[in-house]
């Protein structure tokens, strides 16, 4: 049985139109690119680019009614990011052994469609189809997860650095980096967390105060906009849970506790009973602890959590079998703060085919191309995709973060520290 011909895919038009119809919204599923926007496609590797900045306007000049003003040009310096786009790809086979075992499911369904009295090609066909369409959207679905996490790792760890972790069947150790400053990263080290998922807090930081500073800093004078802040949804909990923040919302919880209280030691021990017991009812609710971070830093319009995975395909050397561990998009124990709206650009170069022997259809609006060919001497489909595209932070001089914490993985210790 020739499966994609009973499917009606036997042509480049009947193939591009099976994509555009049914894989194309998997383009959109788990893709998050906050911030950054498609940039125009290009014919090579190499990318330059002038770094977006803002530029501050000076008064005119106030001179007497017959002199001449001073003519003097831009002298904002345009900073050039420069880099490498790099390539992704995704190939995977079915042969004859795979359609073997696809034809006893599809025998199975016709003899009990026969069995009801029913015509079993529907069934037959839809099974078939259905079969087709899963295996067929794992394509732009694994590229839009490659492409979000390009851009929560530009955001929250300055840079995309391939490992075995993140991407263990293709180059390591490089790094393509997001080009901020190190002086834009703060060391706060507020908490550790510890091996069973407890947290100790260094109560000596502070880290209200430290983020204050930074928010000052980079809103001084206003040419920095609305201040747009991001954080994994767990490591805003953790953050909450320090005492800087636990009497910051007993204060918040409770109007003139320090009128109302002996002393200021007085009026802050009972700050810290009052947050921890709002803790204890709502701190594990992301919401809320929202809205208490944004009550405490009111420079800061947008809070955004990050709660997304992708899946890493990775084979296991014992069991022998592909695993999918997930990986967190936007790294934990990060804070970041940058400028509202766009910060940067999905650079990309537009694919090329010698000829069109094989079937093909573009993906991501013509930046990406999947193409399928039969081998009828092994009697193999050959499915592969591929996508150049390399997020780009294009402001990275307004881009800073806090590192907050860290998590132990050897600590044994059971005890929460306040």
């Amino acid at each position: 049985m020739d499966i994609m011909s009973a499917l009606g895919i036997k042509t480049q038009e009947s193939f591009e139109a099976w994509y555009e119809s049914y894989l194309q919204g998997r383009e959109q599923i788990l893709f998050d690119i906050d911030g950054f926007e498609w940039d125009e496609a290009q014919i090579g590797f190499q990318y330059s680019m002038g770094e977006v900045t803002d530029t501050v306007t000076a008064m005119a000049t106030i001179l007497d009614l017959y002199s001449p003003a001073v003519a003097h040009g831009r002298e904002v310096p345009i900073k050039k990011i420069e880099g490498y786009i790099p390539r992704q790809k995704r190939y995977e086979t079915l042969d004859e052994n795979d359609y073997r075992t696809m034809m006893q499911q599809v025998a199975d369904i016709s003899s009990a469609a026969t069995l009801r009295g029913e015509s079993p090609y529907d069934n037959i066909l839809d099974f078939l189809s259905k079969n087709l369409l899963e295996f067929g959207g794992d394509f732009p679905l694994s590229h839009a997860q490659s492409v979000t996490y390009q851009v929560g790792q530009m955001k929250s760890n300055f840079g995309l650095s391939l490992t075995d972790v993140n991407n263990p069947n293709g180059l390591v150790d490089i790094t393509f980096s997001a080009k901020v400053s190190a002086s834009n990263t703060l060391a706060g080290k507020y908490y550790t967390v510890k091996a069973n998922g407890t947290v100790t807090y260094d109560a000596n930081t502070h880290p209200i105060q430290d983020i204050n500073t930074l928010l000052n800093k980079i809103t001084w004078g206003n040419k920095y906009g609305e201040v747009e802040a991001e954080i994994d949804d767990q490591t805003l909990l953790w953050l909450m849970g320090h005492p800087d923040f636990v009497r910051a919302i007993g204060y918040m919880t409770v109007e003139n506790l320090i009128t109302s209280s002996a002393s200021k030691a007085d009026a802050d021990a009972r700050a810290l009973e009052i947050g921890a017991h709002r803790l204890l009812i709502d701190g594990s609710n992301t919401e809320i602890m929202s809205a208490l971070f944004k009550r405490l830093f009111p420079k800061v319009s947008i809070l955004k959590l990050h709660d997304n995975f992708v899946a890493v395909a990775k084979l296991n050397k014992e069991t022998k079998k592909i695993e999918k561990p997930l990986l967190k998009v936007f790294n934990e124990h990060v804070l970041l703060f940058r400028p509202a709206g766009l910060i940067g650009v999905i650079k990309n170069v537009v694919p090329v085919r010698p000829d069109s022997s094989h079937l093909h259809s573009y993906m991501f609006d013509k930046r990406g191309v999947i193409d399928y060919w039969y081998d009828p001497n092994t009697q193999t489909q050959h499915w592969r995709s591929e996508l150049t595209a390399l997020a780009t932070p294009n402001r990275p001089s307004k881009m800073y973060r806090i590192l907050l914490g860290e998590t132990d993985s050897t600590s044994i210790d059971t005890e929460i520290t306040t």
